[in-house]
């Protein structure tokens, strides 16, 4: 798996598992089962794609999505009878523009790390309330000291920091999904509203913790790594979740539903195991001038159709074209044409072929699975024909594995 493709399924997963939290449990009173969510949901979103399962893999539904998902975009490439000039490199700036991003967040985490440090060495907290990594700072001046401690209280004993860092983490890693850092101020909301909840309990009266929280004035510390009793951002929140009855037994329905939600994403994470474990990693866009899209479809046979021999689903090394697919893009430019037939009718489209790569690296049983006719398929063929051996794939020291290829045919 390619980090590209890891790195997305972690941010469609965080979009699902927050979407299901937003839509159906955010409003629920169940406020430490809402934090489990979060943090099972986010720490998920990051192991689901490494998760293989026999079981999962035999399901026919996952079959199906296996085939779906196995269509990946390459950079677009142009063919032509001429000399082929490489003149952008898309991915290269895509993955310069995530790791600006991932340095940026990864350097405003570190300040936050420095601040820290200086929080724990702090001596006059005149107006301060705040909690971080089981030590507390309350002002023990402060009106309400006693109500205000049992609230950070659970805050330490709850490791409620470790949340907070976890999600921080998330952000510098995910820094362009923003739903990333909407689970970064809902965490912290839950962790309020657990922490409100208890203490209003010891008050004996939620009306009266309520005006504590309004009528306090503190110097709230603008770190993001420590929980805050007073946060003027969320306060009204807060109170309104404060003043809210307690939610039905009957809503702990809606938690039952979180089993399938992450069974789609676990039959999801496995198809796109088995796309993408022979899936050529896209590296380079080349351009000359006739305008030509490619995309390639890898999926793994149990049996090839001409022999008996056994086409693995998962391999430990994937097959790959000598030099890397960026030698075969260049190879691909280099050897194909837009048929003239295809041109003068203006036909365009995809055309689907499946051909093995066997054990010593040749090309075989080319098939055409989908065309569009005008001589496209006869060129794709040729070019097939003319293809170098590759490198096997390697499982228990020997593969073969089966492969679709479509090429794009689009006109200018």
């Amino acid at each position: 798996m390619n980090w590209i493709n890891y790195l997305l399924q972690i941010n469609l997963y965080l979009i699902l598992t927050f979407g299901f939290y937003w839509l159906l449990l955010r409003k629920e009173t169940f406020y430490t089962a809402n934090r489990f969510y979060l943090l099972a949901a986010s720490i998920l979103s990051f192991a689901i794609p490494f998760w293989q399962s026999g079981l999962i893999q035999s399901w026919a539904v996952t079959e199906q999505v296996s085939t779906a998902v196995a269509v990946i975009p390459l950079q677009e490439f142009t063919i032509s009878n001429l000399t082929n000039k490489p003149t952008w490199d898309w991915n290269l700036l895509m993955a310069s523009i995530y790791f600006f991003g991932f340095g940026f967040g990864l350097l405003r985490f570190s300040i936050g790390l420095f601040k820290l440090q200086q929080l724990f060495n702090l001596r006059n907290l005149e107006g301060q309330a705040f909690s971080v990594f089981g030590k507390i700072f309350v002002d023990k001046n402060l009106d309400d000291y006693q109500t205000i401690k049992n609230h950070e209280e659970v805050h330490s004993k709850e490791y409620h920091s470790l949340d907070v860092f976890w999600f921080e983490l998330i952000g510098v890693i995910c820094w362009f999904n923003p739903i990333a850092h909407f689970m970064q101020k809902e965490i912290k909301l839950v962790h309020e509203y657990v922490a409100d909840q208890y203490a209003a309990e010891l008050l004996g009266s939620k009306k009266s913790y309520a005006q504590i929280l309004v009528g306090s004035h503190f110097k709230a510390d603008g770190n993001v790594l420590v929980n805050n009793f007073h946060n003027k951002s969320i306060l009204k929140t807060r109170i309104m979740m404060l003043s809210k009855e307690k939610s039905k037994k009957s809503a702990v329905v809606k938690y039952g539903l979180i089993a399938p939600l992450f069974l789609g994403m676990f039959i999801f994470a496995v198809a796109c195991t088995e796309s993408s474990t022979s899936i050529q990693e896209v590296t380079q866009k080349e351009t000359t001038s006739t305008g030509i899209a490619n995309e390639i479809v890898v999926t793994a046979l149990k049996k090839a159709e001409e022999t008996n021999e056994e086409i693995f689903e998962t391999v430990e090394h994937i097959a790959e074209y000598p030099g890397g697919s960026s030698e075969m893009y260049k190879y691909i430019s280099a050897n194909i044409l837009y048929p003239k037939t295809a041109i003068d009718a203006g036909i365009s489209g995809k055309v689907f072929v499946k051909f093995v790569i066997d054990k010593e690296g040749s090309m075989r049983n080319p098939k055409v699975r989908k065309g569009i006719g005008y001589g496209t398929e006869e060129v794709v063929f040729r070019l097939l024909e003319h293809m170098p051996k590759w490198k096997p794939a390697i499982q228990n020291g020997e593969l073969v594995s089966s492969y679709f290829m479509p090429f794009d045919f689009q006109l200018d």
